[in-house]
């Protein structure tokens, strides 16, 4: 047991003061921080939250996969992955509100083929989809992530049964 920790030990290396340094310096900026919204805007979009939790709760079946997360403003989208452990059919139910339309998008990281879902925010979409074992990934695509914050939501669930 300790020759195998003394060999742990042997393959360390530790820098010292007579160590070359790097030329340049990395600089630890800050990520910009998101502007803040006002108290009307969290508002509404505390009450499209709980008008999206009504409408995606009608997703029959157990849950693989819920996310949400806002539809516009400067902190707008979502991206999500989950494993798939058993093959078969699943239902996707996605929808939003507070805005006209959005697109949300469904499949395997890395690849092409996936599923495009086209939302009327007037209502729920519900589709059922043969899912393969693996990664899924689920993402909310940004429409104009310049406008305006207006509260608006967006999300999807991925249940079996």
């Amino acid at each position: 047991m300790s020759l195998l920790l003394a060999g742990g030990l042997i393959s360390c290396a530790y820098e010292g003061e007579g160590d070359p340094q790097p030329a340049a310096e990395r600089s630890a900026r800050p990520a910009p921080a998101l502007p803040s919204a006002s108290p009307e805007i969290l508002s509404v979009q505390s009450g499209n939250y709980a008008e999206l939790e009504k409408r995606l709760a009608a997703a029959p079946g157990s849950v693989l996969l819920d996310q949400s997360g806002p539809a516009d403003g400067p902190g707008v989208g979502f991206s999500k992955a989950v494993t798939v452990k058993t093959a078969g059919s699943y239902t996707v139910t996605a929808a939003c509100v507070g805005i006209p339309e959005a697109q949300i998008l469904v499949g395997r990281p890395g690849s092409s083929d996936f599923l495009s879902l086209d939302l009327d925010c007037s209502g729920v979409k519900s589709q059922v989809v043969e899912l393969q074992a693996g990664p899924v990934h689920a993402q909310l695509m940004r429409q104009d992530p310049n406008g305006p914050w207006t509260g608006a939501v967006a999300g999807l669930r991925i249940t079996i049964g």
